[in-house]
């Protein structure tokens, strides 16, 4: 018999499933101060990419700010509804440069959505990110700095999550091709950056 190893990104974000409404009531409000920061940060009906976008929050909020925004989820059940806000594309992080084209985005916005990657998969995903931002284009990522790197069970399911060092996650941003703006400290830590000419 051939045992196959978990894929902890995928049993992770499957635990979403089934308690989307929950999820929505949780982290319905969250965020909208830096979504409206990070649109000003961007040029007028800038081309977003809101990558791992759940069920559309922030999708919605691009949009009705006259944003042209994709979305892509790794859950079905969060691309489904995303996508009543703009066109979403159920999608793996890890591979998001097979989904667009090179240089399609004038922002990348990835709120909390590296946090189930190892940090060599969320180090690949950034570079991704920014081959596929135009030069001069925007990012803003966001991701666990406290607690383990491991299994936590929560009520609703149990995730893997990568807690990183602030330091560690903002030189990977720039080790991706893009110059790091601004880092915020926190129970996650924030990094603003372009992606370099």
């Amino acid at each position: 018999m051939v045992s196959r190893e978990v894929d902890p990104v995928a049993v992770s974000v499957a635990a979403y499933s089934g308690h989307v409404e929950e999820y929505v009531a949780v982290h319905g409000a969250k965020m909208l101060d830096r979504v409206e920061e990070f649109v000003r940060w961007l040029p007028p009906g800038a081309s977003v990419l809101d990558a791992g976008c759940g069920p559309g929050r922030d999708l919605a909020r691009f949009a009705a700010r006259g944003c042209r925004v994709r979305g892509v989820d790794l859950n079905p059940e969060f691309a489904a509804l995303a996508n009543s806000h703009a066109p979403t594309t159920v999608g793996d992080l890890r591979s998001v440069e097979t989904l667009f084209s090179a240089a399609e985005f004038d922002g990348i916005w990835a709120s909390a959505s590296l946090v189930h990657l190892s940090e060599a998969e969320a180090a690949s995903v950034l570079g991704q990110f920014a081959r596929l931002l135009r030069c001069g284009g925007r990012m803003y990522a966001c991701v666990k700095a406290t607690g383990e790197t491991g299994w936590l069970d929560e009520p609703d399911g149990r995730r893997w999550y990568t807690a990183w060092e602030p330091g560690g996650f903002a030189a990977a941003v720039a080790a991706s091709g893009c110059s790091v703006d601004r880092v915020v400290r926190g129970p996650f830590v924030e990094v603003w950056a372009t992606r370099a000419s």
